[in-house]
């Protein structure tokens, strides 16, 4: 955290829901608080329990304000209305903001494009977070991004690496694009849309954090055909895989998911069938332990078919 303050990155997300990971921020560089802008989630939809939650992250930041507060994963029409009506969530927010405990309103959102319009449309929400990637779906690119810089409504583009796969891609996929995917250029090509306000990667090492902002030190713009180039290169990914997002957790069963695909992904894609193999027999709850409860597929955000791949991955991996 604080080498990535000292290399210039100055906006920082989390939320409530990512464990004690508002704690684990202001631990580290709260005391530090006027070097960046923080931002963070609520999936709470009534305006009794937002309040509630505005006031536990000030408490877990260590900040007297918050600088962007969303309502997290607003997707369904039902949890979108209930947050915009009368006691909804929007209610304790704008109050928030009137009070100056917060600054801007966002939410976040995947797939649901009409939740993403309306959202934009309605001129209380002043950000979106939406995944956007070489692999991005089409609406997002060619609809909802315009839609967004036309009114003036910020940008935040979550899982720009797509979970890490546009970082380590299969050597293959390289060995016959003029030009290779990697962070660097997956990172250059969501910056390099104009309504894009900012992108957030994760980072698990110092060195991450260092390709990052060099990437912004020394950002060039991709062209239309380096874009269509990379676009090319990686549809050859397709789309059904996992992201590593987390939304699927907790499994009644104990099934550590994200971990098991991430694994499926090693042996398929990058040939590294002995080591995923290893890792998987290391684990104590193993992918055959699924009741097929569908819980897991409910919750993906990317509408994966978890028990079916969770199949797949006991058949390889076992």
């Amino acid at each position: 955290m604080n080498r990535a303050l000292d290399l210039g990155i100055n906006f920082i997300d989390t939320a409530k829901v990512y464990g004690d990971s508002e704690e684990k921020i202001s631990e580290a560089i709260s005391k530090r608080r006027n070097e960046f802008y923080i931002s963070t989630k609520s999936v709470a939809t009534t305006a009794e329990q937002m309040s509630e939650d505005i006031k536990e992250s000030l408490k877990h930041l260590r900040t007297d304000h918050i600088d962007l507060y969303l309502c997290h994963n607003l997707r369904l029409e039902s949890d979108y209305n209930k947050v915009m009506s009368d006691g909804g969530a929007m209610e304790a927010l704008l109050k928030a903001k009137e009070e100056g405990v917060i600054g801007h309103i966002g939410f976040s959102c995947h797939r649901f494009h009409e939740t993403m319009e309306r959202g934009i449309k309605s001129g209380l929400f002043e950000a979106i977070m939406v995944s956007y990637n070489i692999l991005n779906d089409e609406l997002v690119d060619e609809k909802i991004l315009p839609l967004a810089k036309s009114l003036d409504v910020g940008v935040i583009a979550m899982k720009p690496l797509a979970g890490g796969i546009l970082a380590t891609p299969p050597p293959e996929l390289n060995a016959s694009s003029k030009i290779p995917v990697t962070a660097e250029n997956a990172l250059r090509f969501v910056l390099s849309n104009e309504a894009v306000t900012v992108a957030i990667p994760g980072v698990m090492k110092l060195s991450e954090v260092e390709e990052n902002a060099k990437v912004g030190e020394t950002f060039s713009a991709i062209s239309d055909e380096e874009k269509n180039i990379l676009v090319k290169a990686a549809e050859t990914l397709g789309k059904n895989f996992c992201r590593s997002c987390g939304y699927c957790q907790p499994c009644p069963q104990n099934i550590r998911i994200p971990m098991i695909l991430r694994q499926l992904a090693y042996f398929k894609n990058y040939g590294l069938k002995e080591w995923a193999q290893g890792r998987y027999r290391n684990m104590e709850v193993k992918a055959d332990a699924c009741s097929e409860c569908e819980k897991c597929r409910e919750k993906c955000p990317y509408g994966l078919d978890v028990p079916k791949m969770l199949k797949e991955a006991h058949t390889l991996l076992g």
